[in-house]
């Protein structure tokens, strides 16, 4: 900051404040991707945890009744406030399918997050895939029972 001979304050110089300008460009610019990058993860973590709302509702219906259900409208009841089965992509989707009709022994469960991945959960009663199985991808056909064989997200 300059001083008038006569010992006034005169302000900043046009130098000092482009100065000041471009340090706080540059911080914005190296904060905003964070910023952004936990909004997307905060909507996966979200999306990820409606899943598994949505298998804990499939595990109490396998108590109840022996078997997974594919019956969207026997789900939603449990799992209030998730969107089950619509077909928006505002929203988060989860699909249920049962993968051998009529048997309930296995169920996949899908939903997408807003950043456009993919999440699923695959459950299966018997056998040797016997647990609970995730998988993620950026592709919807992905979404089956081949590739949803992993432990985590």
């Amino acid at each position: 900051m300059k001083t008038h001979p006569a010992g006034n304050e005169r302000g900043f110089t046009l130098i000092e404040l482009a100065v000041v300008t471009m340090i706080l460009a540059v911080l914005v610019v190296i904060a905003l991707p964070s910023i952004l990058g936990f909004r997307a993860r905060a909507n996966e973590a979200r999306v990820t945890a409606d899943l598994t709302h949505v298998a804990i509702a499939e595990g109490g219906i396998l108590a109840l009744e022996g078997g997974y259900t594919s019956d969207e409208a026997q789900i939603e009841p449990l799992v209030r406030g998730i969107d089950i089965g619509n077909a928006t992509d505002s929203s988060v989707r989860v699909v249920v399918a049962d993968v051998d009709p009529g048997d309930g022994a296995q169920v996949l469960l899908y939903a997408r997050a807003v950043s456009g991945s993919w999440f699923g959960i695959r459950l299966v009663v018997v056998g040797p895939d016997k647990g609970r199985h995730t998988c993620r991808s950026d592709v919807e056909a992905d979404m089956t029972i081949a590739f949803c064989t992993g432990t985590g997200w």
